[in-house]
């Protein structure tokens, strides 16, 4: 199946060509082109066994935030502004650039480009840009801190276990642009800090792994990388109290915060989280720096490779160096 805007295509919209696949059966993997091309719409596919590749220079960009109004005058909230959400298992993105242009600032807040409560997926050679909380990983928390519900799109599946595998891809944004409960693998990804707009630092991830989990967020050889002027940036804190983060030979710019890890104000986390850095690169000073409550180590945790972390699921193997 093949979107574009050429006479020829299947469908001129990713929307429309969901739909169709939707109609047909999620037994046998589908799969979809897309040409070259900004495509402006909001997408959402809850199909299973499905293949999307950009071909060329590919954008699926939009521009919803959580400070945006419904018809009742409420907030929208975070969960209602994904340019793209995936619900499914079984998926495959390659060579897709997923934006969410709505800016930042307290007028805008949280600004999802992906959502993604999937299992067993894979995205390579893709780019996710946004500012605060650019990429979603699903599950969502049992409970929201505050209210009832997190609201935006409902749940149509749910998933024993939420796995994903980041391979060659950038991630940019400024603050918890990284976050969610799934074992996700980042493997020789790009992570980019923005500048964040006002006062305060910026966080790479904000894990909610939940609790009896082996693995939350593994980054494998990663760039972390920063626009001028970013600075005073932490690798990550608890958005929950099991957050589990870990750095494996991954190349650190100046612009992370010499403490490395935020505690989210509250010191319990301090005794549930798992946060782990190892880096035989690490000058000696730099591993003084960290906090004491997480682990900065010149070498160890040799196997925490894709094999190890996926254990148990033959999905990957054709992935794998």
């Amino acid at each position: 199946m093949l979107v574009g805007k050429e006479a020829y295509c299947d469908y001129q919209t990713i929307q429309e060509a969901v739909a169709a696949l939707d109609r047909e059966s999620s037994d046998v993997t589908a799969s979809l082109y897309i040409l070259s091309g900004v495509y402006e719409e909001a997408i959402r596919i809850d199909r299973s066994n499905l293949r999307i590749v950009g071909i060329g220079q590919v954008e699926i960009t939009m521009n919803r935030y959580a400070k945006e109004k419904n018809g009742r005058g409420e907030d929208i909230g975070t969960f209602a502004t994904s340019t793209l959400f995936l619900g499914g298992s079984r998926l495959i993105l390659e060579n897709l650039v997923i934006s969410n242009t709505a800016g930042q600032g307290e007028d805008i807040g949280q600004a999802v480009a992906v959502s993604a409560h999937c299992d067993e997926a894979v995205f390579r050679y893709c780019t996710f840009k946004g500012y605060q909380d650019t990429l979603f990983t699903g599950p969502l928390p049992p409970a929201p801190k505050q209210g009832t519900s997190f609201g935006g799109l409902p749940i149509r599946r749910h998933h024993d276990r939420y796995r994903q595998l980041y391979q060659h891809c950038r991630i940019e944004g400024t603050v918890d642009y990284i976050f969610g409960g799934a074992t996700a693998y980042f493997d020789r990804c790009e992570i980019r800090s923005l500048c964040r707009q006002g006062q305060g630092p910026g966080y790479i991830t904000a894990a909610s792994t939940p609790s009896g989990e082996a693995y939350g967020y593994v980054f494998n050889e990663c760039y972390l990388t920063a626009e001028p002027g970013a600075t005073a940036v932490y690798l990550g804190r608890p958005w929950r109290s099991h957050a589990k983060t870990d750095f494996v030979n991954c190349r650190m710019g100046a612009h992370i915060h010499p403490a490395g890890w935020h505690d989210w104000d509250n010191e319990a986390n301090r005794r549930t989280v798992r946060y782990r850095e190892y880096d035989g690169r690490t000058a000696a000073a730099v591993r003084e720096q960290r906090v004491p409550w997480a682990v900065c180590a010149e070498k160890g945790k040799e196997d925490l490779d894709v094999r190890s972390v996926f254990a148990g699921t033959d999905f990957w193997m054709a992935f794998m160096d």
